[in-house]
């Protein structure tokens, strides 16, 4: 009977334990992917309605700062002067996440992203690894840096 209950506490410890990793970084998954959702969305707008650059980055000013927002707007530009075939960004997933670290600046995160893309092959996903660089402003978090690794 003893061991019945050892047994059976051990494995609920493990049990709780692997459960408890799985959740660990919920809240940052789930931030990343609104905001590269949603940064996905206002280009895919921007590229494929109307291109008004005025409210693209009035758009992109509530989810990017710094480097990324002056980037994404001198691309955006430069393809909406030069059009050309691309594939399409449909949506991106948290695929792992590999490291992530606190500072005072803001998060550091390097993270592998599946991608959902089309292109004239159809429907495929694309899993990359990024270094992404968030800050904190007035309880939301932005996008700063968004780095391919491989």
């Amino acid at each position: 009977m003893k061991k019945r209950f050892i047994c059976l506490m051990l494995f609920t410890m493990l049990f709780s334990y692997i459960s408890i990793g799985g959740l660990e970084y919920h809240q940052e998954i789930t931030s990343i992917e609104h905001l590269l959702n949603r940064r996905i969305e206002i280009m895919n707008e921007f590229l494929y309605g109307y291109k008004d650059m005025d409210s693209l980055k009035e758009k992109l000013m509530c989810i990017e700062r710094d480097k990324l927002f002056e980037n994404d707007t001198d691309i955006l530009q430069k393809i909406a002067d030069n059009p050309t075939d691309f594939e399409l960004a449909m949506g991106v997933k948290v695929d792992k996440i590999h490291s992530l670290k606190r500072s005072e600046e803001g998060i550091n995160i390097n993270i592998d992203l599946n991608w959902q893309m089309s292109g004239y092959d159809g429907e495929f996903n694309m899993v990359r690894n990024y270094e992404i660089k968030c800050i904190e402003e007035d309880k939301q978090m932005y996008l700063t840096s968004l780095v391919i690794q491989n």
